[in-house]
């Protein structure tokens, strides 16, 4: 896990430039979404080989607010926190925080922990996808075809097996009945 690095084969970072602010209150629904049962993601401290203990592994949500969505991303990615390092000593703190929390298997996950988060290059691009920490995927299209679906459907059954928990965000169309509509 300390050794993987961000999936730049089936997401793309959310740029800085891509939001007008920094949170509302369509981000903060988005946030809490996201954060609940996604912990505590531990192990026990002698047996680190068991799989963790996570409430809810795998979560679809549907929002209409793009926005916000990017600004979920990166508020859960670390991307702030980086911006508003002191010089390159405190970026380097924040990183080595991170894989600190990473390699931690015993230390529940806390609100503060770095996220991976991404677009979707492809949503078919996902099969197959494993996260090496807690993730959430935005997914921006008008809407989703049966194999698409299905490619969520299976991410799903595979969820329990991860080490991490999934976060899938569809923003715009009309929700498909395995998402859950959030008020953003």
């Amino acid at each position: 896990m300390l050794l993987s690095r961000f999936d730049r084969t089936r997401l793309r970072a959310v740029d800085v430039a891509e939001v007008s602010t920094r949170s509302c209150a369509d981000t903060r629904t988005i946030l809490q979404a996201c954060q609940l049962g996604a912990g505590p993601a531990t192990r026990p401290l002698f047996q680190p080989w068991l799989p963790p203990r996570i409430e809810w592994p795998f979560g679809v949500f549907h929002v209409r607010n793009g926005e916000a969505a990017r600004r979920a991303c990166l508020a859960l990615d670390g991307s702030w926190s980086m911006a508003d390092a002191a010089g390159p000593a405190g970026r380097l703190r924040i990183r080595g925080a991170a894989l600190w929390a990473d390699a931690a298997w015993w230390r529940p996950l806390a609100a503060t922990d770095a996220w991976d988060a991404g677009l979707a290059l492809s949503v078919a691009g996902l099969q197959g996808f494993r996260p090496r920490r807690a993730t959430l995927v935005l997914v921006q299209q008008e809407r989703l075809s049966r194999e698409e679906l299905s490619v969520l459907s299976q991410l799903e059954q595979q969820a329990w097996a991860w080490p991490r928990a999934v976060r899938v965000l569809l923003v715009g169309g009309e929700a498909p009945d395995l998402a859950r509509p959030l008020a953003a």
